[in-house]
This record gives C-alpha cells, sequence and structure tokens, in this order.
C-alpha cells in the first residue's frame, strides 16, 4: 500500500531547493487541522505538511469484482515572510509554486515505477489551490491533492460472521 507521508518526506529531503531553503516536513491531519504544522512554527518557517488521513473510495467497473482503493492525499506546501510585506508575500508564493511544479515532476517520474507495485498515480489531473492573503498570518503557499489507485481484494469470509452468513 502506498505510503504518502514516506514518499513525500523522502521527495522533499531529496529536492535540492526544498533543502537550499530549509523546507521541513511536518505531518497534519488536513487543511483544517494544523497541530502538527503549529508545533514546529517556532522553530520552522517553511513547510511541506503532509496529510495523515486520506479520502478513499472503493469501486467496480461491475459492482462485483476487481475492487481498487482510490485515495486522495493533501500535500501543503507553506513559507512565512514578514507580515503585511505583500511583496515578501509574493516571493515566498513563487518559490511554494515552484517546489509545487518539482513535486510534480517528481511524481510524473515515479509514475511508471509505482505502477510495477499495482499503485496509479492519477497524473491527468493534480488539482491545486493557492492560499488566500490572510490565511495563517504571515504564511502562505498552495495545497494539492495526489490521488492514487490500487487494487484491492476483497474476499468473504464466513469465519468473520455469527452463524456464518
Amino acid at each position: 500500500m502506498f505510503d504518502a507521508i514516506s514518499y513525500f518526506k523522502d521527495m522533499t529531503e531529496q529536492n535540492k531547493l526544498c533543502q537550499e531553503k530549509g523546507f521541513h516536513v511536518v505531518t497534519i491531519s488536513g487543511p483544517d487541522n494544523l497541530e502538527g504544522l503549529l508545533d514546529e512554527y517556532r522553530d520552522y518557517s517553511r513547510f511541506v505538511a503532509v496529510s495523515d488521513t486520506s479520502t478513499e473510495n472503493l469501486s467496480s467497473d461491475d459492482g462485483t469484482y476487481n475492487f481498487t482503493k482510490r485515495r486522495a492525499f493533501t500535500v501543503m506546501i507553506l513559507s512565512a515572510y514578514d507580515y503585511p510585506d505583500m511583496d515578501a508575500r509574493q516571493k515566498e508564493l513563487e518559490l511554494c509554486r515552484e517546489i509545487f511544479k518539482q513535486f510534480v515532476t517528481k511524481i510524473l517520474h515515479d509514475k511508471y515505477t509505482y505502477e510495477e507495485q499495482y499503485v496509479q498515480f492519477e497524473t491527468r489531473s493534480i488539482p491545486n489551490k493557492e492560499f488566500g492573503r490572510y490565511y495563517l498570518s504571515g504564511m502562505t503557499g498552495l495545497y494539492f491533492t495526489l490521488y492514487t489507485s490500487e487494487p484491492i481484494d476483497l474476499v468473504f469470509d464466513e469465519s468473520q460472521w455469527q452463524n456464518g452468513k
């Protein structure tokens, strides 16, 4: 099963721009629950925040066989600036945009390696959204969602049910 936290942690640690600019990986529980980020905010000013939760969907072409698990992983790329300096904000937002672009190129590069492990990255569309001017005073950036699909084996096991039914 695909481990998004490890994947994006490794990606951040291997990316030269992330290392040069001091991006730090944290886990969060979605864009509305930033505890991991807030715990590290005093020590770091740039983050790649990976959600430790995902949205999932089980699907099958005929509703009976060959199920796949489709999961959505959210990643935030954030950088602090001197609030209310909007020129500084724009500079940091440009940095986050560039890192996002580099992350997408790595995802495209890794796509075929993961397909050999039966994990498909859905790369036709990688939705992303920039944060507004007043999101977390003094912090700017964006978030994106990577969708993956993996086969899942769903077999009824009578031993898991009372009376085997």
